[in-house]
């Protein structure tokens, strides 16, 4: 990956997944694909047990084939699993950098649920951490969120046809360029959706082999293909 503060983009494969929940062999399964791609995104739900031991077990795996990662932590995950991201250089909560020309920040746990987790923020806590990473991609040629909640209702329709993504979020893309936001969380809302300037990729639960392709391009197109692994 090639730190910069360039006004125009690299052409970048991106493959994005989310949700691993502890699967391992999906991982192994999904290997000459991870290193195919330039950066790999995490965006959230990294665990099972939510214990950084486990983190630290499925990020190396992932890193035997691409070192290129950038993650955030899930609802699921402990707290010490954003800091063991953090402090191994490839956590964007609450932290962004520019990669390729791209503008890289993030979000990590999700906004309150119905059911007591393990890293949950207040609506009213998720502005101010997104204003912590967003300067940081100033001079980027285009800006990606990596949120492991999607923004309220879009990706975000639950099996009981809920919207459970965050308000947040949605006010905070609906205010500041963000050219794409990269989310998880809701399994069954995988998929992609324009939200004004905004391009929305749910990768789906990749416990389950659904992932992300995205290709940006130096004229700053973005375009995503939805895949699973048979």
């Amino acid at each position: 990956m090639k730190k910069s503060g360039a006004k125009k983009a690299l052409p970048t494969r991106i493959m994005a997944i989310a949700d691993i929940h502890g699967n391992m062999e999906m991982i192994e399964r999904a290997g000459d694909i991870i290193r195919e791609a330039d950066i790999l995104i995490v965006a959230g739900d990294i665990t099972h047990t939510g214990r950084v031991s486990e983190a630290r077990n499925i990020i190396g795996l992932l890193e035997s084939y691409n070192k290129n990662i950038l993650a955030v932590h899930g609802n699921w995950d402990e707290p010490a699993v954003e800091a063991y991201l953090r402090e191994k250089g490839i956590g964007l909560h609450a932290r962004g950098l520019v990669i390729n020309g791209i503008g890289f920040f993030g979000l990590g746990g999700s906004s309150p649920t119905p059911i007591p987790m393990r890293s949950i923020y207040r609506e009213d806590e998720i502005p101010e951490l997104l204003q912590k990473g967003f300067p940081e991609t100033a001079g980027a040629a285009l800006r990606v969120l990596v949120s492991h909640a999607p923004p309220r209702g879009i990706r975000d329709k639950t099996f009981l046809y809920l919207r459970a993504g965050s308000r947040a979020v949605r006010s905070f893309i609906g205010m500041e360029r963000v050219d794409l936001c990269v989310c998880g969380h809701i399994h069954e809302a995988r998929g992609v959706e324009r939200f004004n300037d905004t391009l929305v990729v749910n990768a789906g639960a990749f416990k389950q082999g659904s992932y992300a392709l995205i290709e940006i391009q130096s004229d700053g197109k973005i375009s995503c293909e939805m895949e699973r692994l048979v």
